[in-house]
Formats: C-alpha cells, sequence, structure tokens
C-alpha cells in the first residue's frame, strides 16, 4: 500500500489568495446589491401604495364634500381607514358663483392635495322657466324651445311682429308645466350681493403688482392674489390663472391680448373687447359689454347685481334700471353663466340681458328682468319676461327668432345653485 502525504499546511501563493478575496468581495457586493434593490423595490412599492391611498382618500373627501352641507372656510378632518391612520382635512370657500373646495390627504410621508370648483347639478334640468307674469309667452319668426319648460297660466301662443309669423310646427317641442311668482331662489344670492357691491373683506391676500407683460399663475394652495385701484384698469399683454382678484372702483377693460383664466373681476362696469377669449368671472352693478367674436370658455360667470335704488322715486329707479345691462353682440360665444340680479319690482320696457344674433350661450341664462333673445341658448333660461323690440315697437314677452335647445346639452353640467341642486364637480383645478 502506497502512502500519500498531504500538505495541509501548505502555503497559497499571494496571487491566488488575493483572487479568492476578490471574487468572496464581489460575491458579497452582489447579495448587499440584491437585498437593498429588494429593500428599495419594497420601499417604493410601499411609497407608491401610501400616495394612491392618499389620492383615493381626496377623491372620497371630494365627493363628501360636496354631497354635504359644510360651513364656509371651516375646516373638517376626516379619517377614511384605521389601518392606515391616515389624515385628511376638507375646506369649503366661495369662489364666485362656484364653491371652492380643498382637500389634502397626509398618510405616513405622503400627502396629496386636490381643488375643485364646484357648482349646481340639477337632476331633471328646464330648458326655460318664465316666472308668472299675467301673460303669455308669444313666439315668433324662427323661434323654436325644447325640452321641460314652465310658464305663466296664460301658456304659450303663436304671434306676428311686422308681418312675420311663428313657422315652427310645434310651440314646444318638450313638457310643460306652471310657474310661480317668482324664480327658483338662489342659494348663493347673499353672498354674490356682497361680493359685487365690494363688501367682501379679502382675507389671507397679497397684493399683485399689475403691469402690462405680467405672467402670473397663482394656485389655489396659495393666498390670494389681490389688486384694487379707484381709476380704469386696463387688462392687455398679461396673463393671469388662477387664485387672483382684480377689483375696480371704476372700469375694467378686457383687450384681446389678454389671457385670462378662472380669476374674478369686480367693477360697476366691464367691457370684454372683440376677439377676447379666455374663462373668467365677472361681476358688475352697472354694465357687462360682449363685443364681437369674443369666446369664453367654462366655467365663465357674467354676472350683474344691480345696486339698491334706497329712498329714490320709481321714476329714478326706473331710470336707473334702464341702464343696467348685460350686451352679448353678434359672434360671441359663452360657456356658462349669464345673470342679472336685482332686488327691484320696477317693470320695464327694456331688457337687462340682450343676446344679439349669431350668439349662443352653452350654460344658463338667469335674470331677474327682462331678456331679449336673438340669438341661442343651449341649456337654460330662467328669466321674469322676455322683450323684442323690432321695427320701431315693443313687444313684451315676446320672443323673435331665438332658441332654447336642450338637444346635446351635457346632463352633467354644473353651475348655478339653484336651490333644488346638488353639488358636483364643474372644474378640477390643477395648480
Amino acid at each position: 500500500m502506497t502512502k500519500i502525504n498531504i500538505p495541509f499546511n501548505r502555503k497559497m501563493k499571494g496571487g491566488a489568495l488575493q483572487y479568492t478575496i476578490f471574487i468572496a468581495v464581489v460575491i458579497a457586493l452582489l447579495i448587499i446589491a440584491f437585498i437593498s434593490l429588494a429593500f428599495t423595490q419594497q420601499h417604493f412599492k410601499t411609497k407608491a401604495s401610501h400616495f394612491l391611498q392618499a389620492i383615493h382618500n381626496t377623491n372620497l373627501a371630494v365627493n363628501y364634500g360636496a354631497t354635504i352641507s359644510t360651513k364656509y372656510d371651516e375646516t373638517i378632518e376626516l379619517q377614511f381607514s384605521d389601518v392606515f391612520k391616515d389624515k385628511t382635512i376638507i375646506t369649503k370657500e366661495h369662489w364666485g358663483v362656484f364653491d371652492l373646495l380643498k382637500a389634502s390627504s397626509t398618510l405616513r410621508k405622503e400627502t396629496f392635495t386636490k381643488n375643485a370648483l364646484l357648482g349646481g347639478f340639477l337632476q331633471n334640468r328646464p330648458s326655460l322657466y318664465v316666472q308668472e307674469n299675467n301673460q303669455p309667452l308669444v313666439l315668433v319668426g324662427d323661434s323654436r324651445i325644447e325640452g321641460i319648460t314652465f310658464l305663466p297660466k296664460q301658456g304659450i301662443k303663436r304671434g306676428t311682429i311686422a308681418g312675420n309669423s311663428f313657422t315652427g310646427s310645434q310651440l314646444i317641442y318638450g313638457s310643460i308645466g306652471l310657474s310661480s311668482t317668482k324664480l327658483p331662489e338662489l342659494k348663493n344670492r347673499e353672498y354674490l350681493k356682497r361680493l359685487t357691491y365690494g363688501r367682501i373683506q379679502f382675507n389671507n391676500t397679497v397684493t399683485l403688482e399689475l403691469n402690462e407683460n405680467t405672467r402670473f399663475i397663482n394656485s389655489f394652495n396659495n393666498p390670494t392674489q389681490y389688486f384694487f385701484s379707484n381709476t380704469h384698469i386696463n387688462l392687455q399683454n398679461i396673463q393671469l390663472t388662477g387664485n387672483i382678484i382684480i377689483q375696480s372702483n371704476s372700469l375694467i377693460k378686457i383687450y384681446p391680448s389678454a389671457l385670462l383664466a378662472d380669476i374674478i373681476l369686480i367693477a360697476p362696469k366691464i367691457e370684454i373687447l372683440q376677439n377676447v377669449a379666455g374663462n373668467f368671472q365677472a361681476f358688475a352693478t352697472k354694465e357687462i359689454t360682449i363685443a364681437k367674436n369674443c369666446r369664453l370658455e367654462y366655467p365663465t360667470a357674467l354676472v350683474i347685481y344691480e345696486k339698491e335704488q334706497g329712498n329714490t322715486s320709481i321714476v329714478q329707479a326706473q331710470q336707473n334700471v334702464l341702464g343696467n345691462q348685460i350686451t352679448i353682440q353678434s359672434g360671441v360665444h359663452i360657456n356658462g353663466i349669464v345673470g342679472f340680479l336685482t332686488g327691484s319690482q320696477s317693470n320695464n320696457f327694456k331688457p337687462q340681458i340682450l343676446l344679439e344674433n349669431d350668439s349662443t350661450i352653452k350654460g344658463e341664462i338667469y335674470c331677474n328682468g327682462n331678456i331679449e333673445l336673438k340669438g341661442t341658448v343651449m341649456g337654460s333660461v330662467f328669466t321674469k319676461g322676455f322683450i323684442a323690440n323690432q321695427f320701431g315697437s315693443i313687444y313684451q314677452n315676446h320672443i323673435y327668432n331665438g332658441n332654447i335647445l336642450s338637444t346635446n346639452f351635457p346632463r352633467e353640467y354644473c353651475g348655478l345653485t339653484i336651490k333644488k341642486s346638488t353639488k358636483k364637480v364643474a372644474k378640477w383645478l390643477y395648480y
């Protein structure tokens, strides 16, 4: 038998030892990298899960805030899960005719904020509501009314103006109900009055420097940027977006070079020049004029709230009323709200809202006075009455070549907060 001696104490060469150590280090690094990658993936997965849950919570909070009656400027804290220990807060503020709802959810270290404008949603939206005024509604020329209609007890009939008779095959393409002696109530009417009269004390505001070539976007998560002037304000060569209020004690004039989005304008008189495009809310006490070919996108709101006349005589009050008007010239397209509000019960023979030929409002008109309707409304009209000024004569409660249509009008439209309406999201604010 041959005996073999194995030299266990034989020394390895230095190069082999270094190579072995190198391999061990590489393997260790790979293991560490794998563990780190797995940990990182799990961390980001958990973080993404928390962030998605925060987004879900804000959506729940917006739906909750829209469906319940909450006080303005009050913070409400919500918790949707006992497992995640999340915290969600909502606040509701006024923003013109709409409500501004802010929802913010925090879960661990992840926070998500969402802002929305809320408007009034009507399940069975009427196309036309004419206040009981002891007069029938008279259609003349190429007039057409579609949808749910509420009229005075005298109803509706065909008419003739200067030899031009009603050309339609039927008077109403829809159902007819009886109206009352008052228009459906606006929930936020008192606030709109105080806003238009300049009686709102704007808190948490920052003074805005307003110059030509200003380009400014202000998030609704920031304090409101506010600019006030006792004199005329000309908005031209300027871009203003978001949480901004511009107020004048005289006149605001908007030029087509001004790019405005979601801001609020307040003045006794507001003049929107030809070819202006954008969306904003404008509040005046005397006049709003929209020149030809303007395109005002949703959710635009143009509102006059006529100032109370106090102890003036009836004649003086009527003379003052005649000058207060929203004039919409031809070729204008408005997606949103046009409103004339007043506490006066004076009757007059002038229109408080004039919609010229070839102009369209896709949304709502709400008028405590008379409307002269020559164009088209796709949506709803709430009015005390109509006026037709034709061939040197004035015709009460007449519509001449005007249209009120419901076909293709978005069922989910949100606008004025009529008493029977519910709140839904009119627009998400992504800034």
